[in-house]
């Protein structure tokens, strides 16, 4: 007994010890154990080891949904073209499903493809630049969804995706992105607090269950809107004038820096030789009217530009839809029937290009 006292008591002076030489072993050993455990995430292999319904927090967790959609598709290895809608949540609620548009895509002429509704709430170009770097080219299309809303995220809370929040996806484009171009030098390391703030999470969320033996299985609800939760139209009404009360300053005060994000993402995805269809989201041109014409101006000529001088298209198809306010549930986000609408008019569109991809034809 009195051995294993004098042991324990050594073991715990060694964890005390401050010799300088020390400390500089014990980092050694612990960065390349650590650097490891973060490979786990940035390969995708942790998808192969738990499944989306354990690794879910909630139903609605539409970070981790995301991030275990993009590392299963690269442990898979795609063997038809991938198509990826990228946004905020209304981008998410734009389309039934990916599978749903996918079928729809085949059905108006284009080839066989996998799709995925990619939408997450309030994600920003920074997010969507990681997936951008992440999303294995079997061909890779990517479909980076525009609105006013994406133009309101500060340079911090994009920068946050360098440490791996929200997506536990690693990209070097915005690691060096916000440290060269923003001067943000502290997000320049890697995706392991991302990683260690999604694991605290899961462990509060879930935690006492599987001590009692009983692991999680979480399902992944894709849409939050129904007709049940539309917005009345006076009240839709008032979030026009809400927004340009007090979103307007917020989205002009930011609307440069997501521009030079925009352009990274532009950048990386032309290095990469993957595909880029910039898609204006839906808007409720029914109640909106004009309201947001001069806001609007304010990034859609930029954006032009930017599509124009990388050679992606940049689709608009409020243009082409008719969508009721009634199919809205409030400004941006569709319900049911607006969906089915505008899941139509993005497949004709996608199955265009991807004709022309197929022969050698400019889809622009």
């Amino acid at each position: 007994m009195a051995r294993r006292a004098r042991g324990a008591g050594s073991f715990g002076r060694g964890f005390r010890n401050r010799n300088p030489l020390v400390l500089v072993v014990a980092a050694l050993l612990l960065l390349p154990a650590l650097l490891g455990f973060q490979w786990l995430f940035t390969s995708g292999l942790w998808t192969q080891a738990i499944p989306l319904d354990t690794a879910l927090r909630n139903p609605e967790d539409s970070f981790t949904y995301v991030s275990w959609t993009v590392g299963d598709a690269r442990q898979d290895g795609l063997s038809v073209p991938g198509i990826y809608l990228l946004g905020g949540s209304s981008a998410r609620e734009s389309i039934v499903s990916g599978e749903a548009l996918a079928a729809e895509i085949r059905e108006a002429g284009g080839p066989e493809v996998v799709a995925y509704d990619l939408g997450s709430i309030n994600q920003n170009f920074a997010e969507s630049l990681a997936v951008v770097q992440s999303a294995p080219d079997t061909p890779a299309w990517l479909l980076v969804g525009i609105n006013l809303g994406r133009f309101t995220a500060t340079r911090e809370v994009n920068a946050r995706q360098a440490e791996g929040r929200e997506f536990l996806l690693e990209s070097e484009a915005v690691r060096d992105f916000v440290s060269t171009k923003w001067d943000l030098e502290e997000y320049t390391y890697t995706i392991l607090p991302g990683v260690w703030a999604y694991i605290t999470d899961w462990m509060r969320k879930h935690g006492a269950s599987v001590l009692e033996g009983d692991p999680p299985s979480t399902e992944y609800e894709l849409h939050r809107y129904s007709e049940k939760t539309r917005r009345s139209e006076s009240n839709k009404k008032r979030l026009v004038t809400k927004w340009n009360a007090s979103r307007k300053p917020v989205f002009e005060k930011n609307r440069v820096a997501n521009l030079q994000m925009l352009e990274a993402l532009l950048a990386e995805a032309r290095e990469r030789g993957v595909k880029v269809v910039l898609l204006e989201l839906p808007l409720n041109q029914e109640i909106v009217k004009d309201s947001f014409a001069k806001s609007r101006r304010q990034y859609q000529i930029p954006v032009t530009k930017l599509a124009e001088e990388y050679g992606y298209p940049y689709v608009d198809l409020n243009e082409e839809v008719d969508i009721p306010s009634r199919d809205f549930q409030d400004l941006s986000h569709l319900i049911a029937p607006g969906r089915v609408i505008w899941q139509h008019a993005l497949a004709q569109e996608l199955a265009r290009l991807l004709r022309a991809e197929d022969s050698g034809g400019s889809g622009g």
